[in-house]
């Protein structure tokens, strides 16, 4: 009687075995390394207002930043470049590092139409996204650059500003007594003014249409019963503030990416 080889017993489990090592091998590759938090995308729209002919030669630069902390300049987290010359509104895709992003950071989209590395058209608002925002997507304006030379410093300082709008948002009306303000005193530039329930006070510094107030160590602030959450978004946005501009009797305050975080408006004292 033929009696049968046994190594014909024996391929059958070293092939399972060699398949099952590679499908673990192929398993491994494919799982991210611990530690590691998958890429995160904010797409967009840029759009002008009004039809808008750009050259051939034009292309707009848009960025997501870290503007969380007020203490510090924003830090871009992407950035991308992409010809403007297309069907509008334009469209953008940008891949953001999921492990630069916060849960309850937050994250502004910034962009501008560029032809020879000049500016032509810019967002002038903040536009959040990610974080505490809970949405990947903005569909930003672009304004045109206005070249006129600013107000000479003089004109915002000895102002009583009082708050129009906070992160693009208006503000329910209210009397003049109790609407939140600031003033710039030129006399040993300090700031003053009142939040809504809390009073301000800091100091400023103005150099042309750059402007920086309410920075170093945080107060103490008096616990409101209604308007806190206004009070400290009004807070960080007075302590972001970069840059100025006016419109007519407003005052819009910019931050270092040129986006509005607040705009006030020229009153007389109540």
């Amino acid at each position: 009687m033929k009696t049968s080889s046994p190594r014909l017993f024996t391929r059958r489990p070293l092939l399972l075995l060699a398949t099952l090592a590679s499908g673990l091998l192929l398993s491994a590759c494919a799982t991210p390394p611990p530690g590691t938090l998958p890429p995160l995308t904010v797409t967009g729209t840029a759009r002008f207002e009004g039809q808008v002919v750009l050259p051939a030669n034009a292309v707009l630069d848009v960025s997501v930043a870290d503007v969380s902390r007020a203490d510090a300049r924003a830090n871009t987290l992407a950035q991308a470049t992409l010809p403007a010359n297309g069907a509008q509104p334009l469209r953008f895709s940008l891949p953001v590092a999921g492990r630069l992003v916060q849960e309850r950071g937050s994250y502004s989209v910034r962009a501008e139409v560029l032809v020879d590395g000049k500016a032509l058209y810019v967002t002038d608002s903040a536009y959040l996204v990610l974080g505490h925002s809970g949405t990947s997507h903005a569909d930003v304006l672009l304004r045109p650059v206005d070249t006129r030379a600013q107000p000479a410093a003089p004109r915002i300082e000895n102002v009583r500003w009082a708050l129009v709008a906070l992160d693009g948002q208006p503000l329910p009306s209210q009397s003049a007594a109790t609407t939140p303000y600031f003033v710039l005193n030129a006399d040993g530039h300090r700031v003053t003014g009142s939040g809504g329930c809390n009073e301000l006070v800091g100091t400023y510094t103005l150099s042309g249409s750059a402007l920086q107030m309410l920075r170093g160590p945080r107060r103490e602030l008096k616990v409101c019963a209604t308007d806190m959450e206004r009070e400290r978004a009004l807070l960080f946005a007075l302590a972001t503030t970069e840059q100025w501009a006016m419109e007519g009797r407003r005052l819009r305050l910019l931050d270092r990416l040129g986006a509005q975080v607040a705009l006030f408006e020229a009153q007389p004292a109540p």
